[in-house]
C-alpha cells in the first residue's frame, strides 16, 4: 500500500446509525494475512505499555548510575516532575521511574491553569514485585512555571482501588479535557496484569486538579463488583476524553477490542459513552465506526487511536485510523488506513464518518512486533489527533505516516521518513487537501492546538540527528491554507531514546533497549497565546538525577 498517493481531490462520506450492538461470530473478520497495516497492528496488540522486567537484563539506564551530567542543563525546557522514586528491582534497578505518554489540557477560564498527565512508574507493586503505572496528574497555577504532582486516587491496586477497580495493576493511555468552571476530566484505562480484566475509568477534579475524587467506572469487563477475574471477549483500549465547552457534557470515546470464544480477533469499533453529570454516571455505549454486520466494502469497524472533540454549538467530532477494504478479510490490493473524522449533532446518537486522507502505516519491525521506525525500538502509530480553534470554530487534524520512507522492489522498508501532515475543515464535512505539517525528518507521534486563528503542530524529529537514534521535539505553526512555518526545535539537545524498558527481539534474540516511550504527545494553546508542549524526555534532570524517561514542557509565545 505504500506510495500510491492521496485518494484524489473529493472526501467520501459515510452515513450511519450508532448503536451497541457487536457482529456476530459469524460475520467475523479472520484475517489471517490482512493486506493494511492497521489491520496486522490490532492484531498483534495486548495490555498497554505491558512491558516485561526480567532481572537477567539490564537496561540502559543503570549504566547512568551517578552521573548526573550526562546532559548540559535542559532549560528553558522544564521537567515537571517531582518526589520521583528509584525502581528497587529488575531490569530498572537504580533507574528513576519511568513517566511517559504525555496529555495536557488548559484551563479556558484561566490560561494559566495547566494540567497535564503520563504514564508514571514511580510506585511499587506488591503484587507484581515491579513499578507500574498508576495514573498520576501535574497542575500548574503560573502559566507552567512549576507544577504540583498528584497521585490520582483508588485507580489501582496499588493505588488503593476496591471493588472492581481492585482487580487492576496498571494504568495508561492518560488524557485530560477541561469543562466550564474549573471542572477537569482525567480519563484513563485500567488494566490487569495478570488476567484479562480492563476498564475505562475518569477521574474528576473540580479545583483547576489541585486535589482529585475516587475514579468512575465508565466501563469494565473481565472483572466482578468486588475485583474477582471473570471471563471476557472483550479489551477496552486507548481512550480519549472531550467536554462540552458550554453545557458540560463529557464524551468518552475508545477502542473496543472484541474476541470471539476461541480468542481470535473479530473487530475493534470505536465505542462512545457520554455523561450530563460531571462523570458521576454514564450512559450506554454507542458505535462510531460502522458495524461488520451486512458489510458490503468500505469503511470498517477495525478502529484504533479515537479522538473526539466538541464544538461551540454542541456538534461532537471523532477524529481516528481505520481501515478501508472491499471484504472483511482486507486482502485487497486497493485495501489500505485511512484518517478519519466522524461528526454527529445528536449527541453521539448518529455519525457521518468523513474519510480525510490515505494513511501509509510505519513498517512493521518483526524484531519488536510493532510498526517502528528504522534503527529504533519503540512502537510508534499513526492514529490522528484533532482539535477545535475555540475562536474560530476551525477543526484541524493531524497524524503521521511513512509514506515518504524508502521501500525497495518488494515492499519491504529500506528507510523510514515520517511525516507529520494535516488537514482543516470549518463543518467537517468538507476537509482541505492534506498537506505536510513540518518540513521532514522522519517525525512522529504530533500533536495539534489551535486558538485565534493560530495553530501549532508539535512532534519528536530525527531532523537533528539523521545518521543516529537520538530525538528531539519540535513544533512548526501552520496558516489556514496549511502552509507551514519554519521548524522551531524546542529540546535543547538530542536525547537518546533507549534509556529504559530493555525486552529481548522475537527474531534476532538479542537485547533490545527502549522498546516503549508512550504512544503519543500533547500540546495545548492558551488563549493568551501561549503554547505548552509536553512530551516524554530522556535526559533526566541533570545534575539532580540521572537519564531517564520524564515529563518536560516549555511555555513559548507565538507571534
Amino acid at each position: 500500500m505504500r506510495h500510491q498517493g492521496l485518494l484524489p481531490g473529493a472526501i467520501a462520506v459515510v452515513t450511519l446509525i450508532a448503536g451497541a450492538a457487536f457482529a456476530s461470530p459469524a460475520v467475523a473478520a479472520t484475517a489471517a494475512a490482512p493486506h493494511n497495516p492497521l489491520l496486522k497492528y490490532v492484531l498483534s496488540q495486548g495490555d498497554d505499555d505491558d512491558q516485561g522486567d526480567d532481572p537477567a537484563l539490564s537496561a540502559l539506564c543503570q549504566s547512568y548510575a551517578g552521573d548526573t551530567h550526562v546532559y548540559r542543563s535542559i532549560a528553558p525546557n522544564l521537567d515537571v516532575i517531582s518526589g520521583d522514586t528509584v525502581v528497587p528491582v529488575g531490569s530498572q534497578t537504580g533507574c528513576y521511574a519511568a513517566q511517559n505518554e504525555t496529555s495536557v489540557a488548559v484551563n479556558p477560564e484561566n490560561p494559566r491553569n495547566l494540567v497535564a498527565g503520563s504514564n508514571d512508574y514511580r510506585v511499587f507493586n506488591d503484587r507484581e514485585q515491579r513499578n507500574d503505572s498508576s495514573g498520576w496528574a501535574y497542575t500548574s497555577f503560573d502559566g507552567g512555571r512549576t507544577w504540583k504532582n498528584v497521585q490520582l486516587p483508588g485507580l489501582t491496586y496499588e493505588t488503593g482501588a476496591t471493588g472492581a477497580l481492585s482487580d487492576m495493576d496498571g494504568a495508561g493511555d492518560p488524557v485530560l479535557a477541561f469543562g466550564p468552571h474549573n471542572t477537569v476530566y482525567y480519563a484513563n484505562i485500567a488494566f490487569s496484569r495478570l488476567n484479562d480484566g480492563s476498564a475505562l475509568v475518569v477521574s474528576v477534579s473540580h479545583n483547576g486538579g489541585l486535589t482529585w475524587g475516587q475514579p468512575s467506572i465508565v466501563q469494565i469487563d473481565g472483572a466482578a463488583a468486588d475485583g474477582t477475574p471473570t471471563d471476557t471477549d472483550y479489551f477496552n483500549d486507548k481512550n480519549w476524553i472531550a467536554v462540552d465547552p458550554h453545557t458540560g457534557q463529557v464524551y468518552l470515546t475508545w477502542s473496543r477490542f472484541t474476541y470471539d470464544d476461541s480468542g481470535d480477533y473479530l473487530e475493534s469499533p470505536i465505542m462512545l459513552k457520554t455523561s450530563v453529570d460531571q462523570g458521576r454516571t454514564w450512559s450506554s455505549a454507542r458505535r462510531v465506526s460502522p458495524t461488520t454486520t451486512d458489510f458490503s466494502g468500505g469503511l470498517t469497524a477495525f478502529a484504533q487511536g479515537s479522538n473526539p472533540q466538541v464544538a461551540a454549538d454542541g456538534t461532537l467530532y471523532v477524529a481516528y485510523e481505520s481501515s478501508v477494504c472491499a471484504t472483511l478479510a482486507c486482502t485487497g490490493a486497493s485495501d489500505h488506513d485511512e484518517t478519519v473524522v466522524a461528526t454527529s449533532h445528536d449527541h453521539g446518537r448518529t455519525w457521518t464518518n468523513a474519510l480525510i486522507g490515505q494513511n501509509f502505516d510505519y513498517p512493521l519491525n518483526a524484531d519488536i512486533g510493532d510498526d517502528a521506525l528504522t534503527g529504533e525500538n519503540f512502537r510508534i502509530n499513526s492514529y490522528p489527533q484533532l482539535t477545535i480553534d475555540p475562536v474560530t470554530q476551525h477543526l484541524y487534524v493531524v497524524w503521521s505516516d511513512d509514506r515518504n520512507g524508502q521501500y525497495d522492489s518488494s515492499g519491504a522498508s529500506v528507510q523510514t521518513d515520517g511525516t507529520a501532515f494535516i488537514a482543516g475543515s470549518g463543518d467537517g464535512r468538507h476537509w482541505s487537501d492534506v498537506t505536510a505539517a513540518e518540513p521532514g525528518g522522519d517525525v512522529f507521534f504530533p500533536a495539534v492546538a489551535a486558538n485565534a486563528g493560530r495553530v501549532a503542530v508539535t512532534y519528536y524529529t530525527r531532523s537533528y540527528d539523521p545518521s543516529g537514534i537520538d530525538l528531539d521535539y519540535a513544533y512548526t505553526t501552520v496558516d489556514r491554507t496549511g502552509q507551514h512555518s519554519p521548524q522551531h526545535r524546542i529540546t535543547t539537545a538530542s536525547e537518546n531514546p533507549d534509556v529504559q524498558f530493555v525486552g529481548v527481539g522475537a527474531v534476532s534474540g538479542q537485547t533490545l533497549q527502549g522498546e516503549f516511550i508512550g504512544d503519543y504527545s500533547a500540546v495545548a494553546l492558551g488563549a493568551d497565546g501561549v503554547l505548552h508542549p509536553v512530551w516524554t524526555d530522556f535526559r533526566g534532570r541533570p545534575g539532580v538525577d540521572t537519564p531517564h524517561q520524564t515529563v518536560d514542557t516549555q511555555a513559548i509565545r507565538l507571534r
